[in-house]
């Protein structure tokens, strides 16, 4: 959890410029309230500790849940999941693409947080580029469930991993998009995919107008598999949520 001691071990890596104070914390919320298995991270830094945290803590209470599932008292449970949903162990996994021999890179500084909040398990680095190593992100966890893009280039991952992002509510946050010209060229190349994913797509763009450089976060939801709950019928009561039939 965001407690002092991890406060405080992330406290080196704060970048006030970088823009990055709040939007920490709201990723580690989004990962918490999302779920996801798979999180790629483009350039290690002030924000993969919060990512990581968000990964250990699910994970702890994925286990804490379906305990609950297993319990004497199960008829008293109320899971709003699927009872299948707790079959498969949950291993969360972040992936951090990073050039490490960059001189400026901040990533050894993150990975040494990482460490000492024991947090390196659930991260994997891929040393190099963002644009070239899609199929190496691919190789090592498939679907990308969440990703975080904090980069100048934005516009490659799109074009490069956009296949990648998990069709079934798959959600890539971008930071810095709506206040330059470069990142608003990303935004109309965002809403020109719309016609591509049968407009199957939400798009949210987060301001903050306090702020002078790096002042706006935007969240990408990819919804074209995705199925609503409210498609999802399960079977007996609320106490026996076992058992989903198929989509309509």
């Amino acid at each position: 959890m965001i407690n002092d001691h991890f406060v405080s071990a992330v406290q080196p890596l704060r970048v006030p410029e970088m823009g990055t104070d709040s939007t920490a914390p709201l990723l580690y919320w989004l990962v918490r309230t999302l779920r996801p298995r798979t999180v790629l991270e483009v350039g290690m830094g002030y924000t993969t500790p919060f990512l990581a945290q968000a990964l250990k803590d699910n994970k702890a209470a994925f286990e804490e849940e379906r305990n609950l599932l297993t319990a004497g008292d199960r008829e008293s449970v109320l899971p709003l999941a699927h009872a299948a949903y707790y079959e498969e162990p949950h291993e969360p996994v972040l992936v951090c693409i990073d050039r490490m021999t960059d001189a400026s890179s901040s990533a050894p500084r993150a990975q040494r947080v990482l460490e000492d909040l024991g947090l390196s398990d659930v991260c994997q680095v891929i040393e190099g580029d963002l644009r070239g190593s899609s199929d190496r992100v691919k190789d090592a966890v498939g679907l990308l469930d969440f990703a975080w893009i904090d980069t100048w280039d934005t516009l490659a991952f799109v074009r490069e991993y956009w296949d990648l992002i998990n069709p079934a509510g798959g959600v890539f946050a971008a930071h810095y998009l709506m206040t330059y010209p470069e990142g608003r060229a990303v935004l109309r190349y965002l809403e020109s995919m719309r016609g591509r994913e049968g407009g199957r797509m939400e798009i949210t763009n987060l301001r903050e107008p306090h702020r002078f450089a790096q002042n706006s976060t935007t969240l990408i939801r990819r919804i074209r598999d995705y199925a609503d709950p409210e498609d999802l019928r399960p079977r007996g009561n609320a106490n026996d949520p076992v058992g989903v039939l198929e989509v309509r």
